[in-house]
């Protein structure tokens, strides 16, 4: 098993106005063909803490990612475009059987959450990674893809 560490900031919106933001760390552990993604991770001693839901990313498929031990199914793709690069973001929607106002979408690039949003709670959460222009186009972005509303816009 590897395991490398980034940085990685959380911005927090609700209802479309910035609430606050989290300086952290992404610990990914990658095991065959499995990465484990960790935000926060902590340990101390002999218990290992995290900030935020375990993401699992088996490279092979992406047709669905685990997030908590909770299949969470690809629903459709998006190509946004950085100058002369092309970033393809994936959109997987997160829905708990027989449970009320946990739904969402996860946004992944590059096998890395990008962004998540809640219909039910009119929230948005930014993983803004180092050199990474996705977090201001997808809030640019006013199709369905990302928003639900499409006079819905971030405020900063």
């Amino acid at each position: 098993m590897t395991e490398k560490t980034f940085p990685v900031v959380i911005e927090e919106y609700s209802k479309s106005k910035f609430h606050h933001s989290d300086t952290t760390t992404l610990t990914i552990r990658k095991n065959d063909s499995i990465n484990f993604h960790l935000f926060g991770l902590e340990s101390d001693g002999e218990y290992e803490i995290i900030m935020d839901l375990p993401f699992e990313f088996n490279l092979n498929d992406s047709s669905q990612i685990l997030i908590d031990k909770i299949p969470v199914k690809l629903i459709s793709e998006k190509q946004y475009s950085d100058k002369n690069n092309r970033l393809t973001v994936k959109k997987y929607y997160y829905d708990i059987e027989n449970q009320a106002d946990e739904e969402g979408k996860f946004f992944v690039m590059e096998d890395r959450i990008i962004a998540f949003s809640s219909d039910a709670w009119n929230l948005q959460k930014f993983y803004k990674y180092e050199n990474s222009k996705i977090t201001e186009l997808l809030k640019k972005d006013t199709t369905d893809f990302f928003y639900r509303f499409k006079n819905d816009r971030i405020i900063e």
